[in-house]
């Protein structure tokens, strides 16, 4: 995958949603060394001190039916995990549907958004955002008993564009298997570093029990009584047991 760095944007999905609009080919990935205007997922920020990071947002074309385009997210939190795994030398935990976990503790989000045309899918913009080199006290005070970061967890600095790269690296590998296989590898690869497996969870006041991914990314809970419900959206009406170490 090719990178392009910019020194500062607004929002790096931004700049490749307009750069897609236009054209340009999958496999193109934007990052910024300070992105002012970052976004999370159910329309929270992202929030990230300057130059310490990584922020970055790539263009993907892919032939697939368009409730198969969660997948890809999925597949980049495995591929964050994977780059993690490789640098600290310990495993790294995917929380549905979309955060990667060290210790508990999140340490990267996924943002993919699709676009279709016709009931096909035109492109599908994947944003990451990895905590690399910040420190608790460049969080806000709600938050640093919730995230770490590559150095939090070992104690030194990462090149930022090394991290990068290492991790487009990774993402080509999963994405060309895609390409060559479909995505019904993904749930079953995902589960492998599922963090709540058989977890007891809260949503609306009602207990559930995780039961696992279904083929399409949707997260299977089940009742009590045993009935199993589907969740395809955010984990914001979700109340999650705390795994921090």
């Amino acid at each position: 995958m090719r990178l392009i760095i910019h020194q500062e944007a607004e929002s790096t999905q931004d700049l490749a949603r307009e750069l897609a609009i236009r054209g340009e080919p999958e496999g193109l990935a934007i990052m910024a060394l300070n992105q002012t205007k970052g976004r999370g997922t159910t329309g929270h920020s992202w929030v990230s001190p300057p130059g310490k990071n990584l922020a970055l947002s790539m263009i993907l074309r892919p032939r697939l039916a368009p409730e198969e385009a969660p997948l890809l997210g999925l597949l980049a939190s495995i591929g964050v995990a994977e780059t993690i795994e490789a640098g600290i030398g310990r495993r790294a935990q995917l929380k549905w549907p979309n955060d990667v976990l060290v210790d508990g503790r999140k340490i990267a989000g996924i943002l993919p958004e699709a676009s279709l045309n016709n009931r096909e899918i035109s492109f599908v913009i994947i944003g990451i955002g990895l905590n690399v080199n910040s420190e608790l006290s460049d969080f806000p005070p709600d938050l640093r008993d919730s995230v770490t970061s590559l150095r939090l967890s070992v104690g030194r600095d990462w090149d930022l564009e090394g991290t990068a790269r290492d991790l487009l690296e990774r993402m080509e590998s999963l994405y060309g298997r895609v390409k060559r296989e479909g995505c019904g590898f993904i749930p079953q690869l995902w589960a492998t570093r599922w963090a709540h497996g058989d977890a007891r969870l809260c949503r609306n006041g009602v207990t559930y029990t995780a039961e696992g991914i279904d083929a399409d990314g949707a997260l299977l809970i089940r009742s009590d009584s045993g009935e199993m419900h589907r969740l395809t959206s955010g984990p914001s009406e979700l109340v999650w047991p705390d795994l921090r170490k």
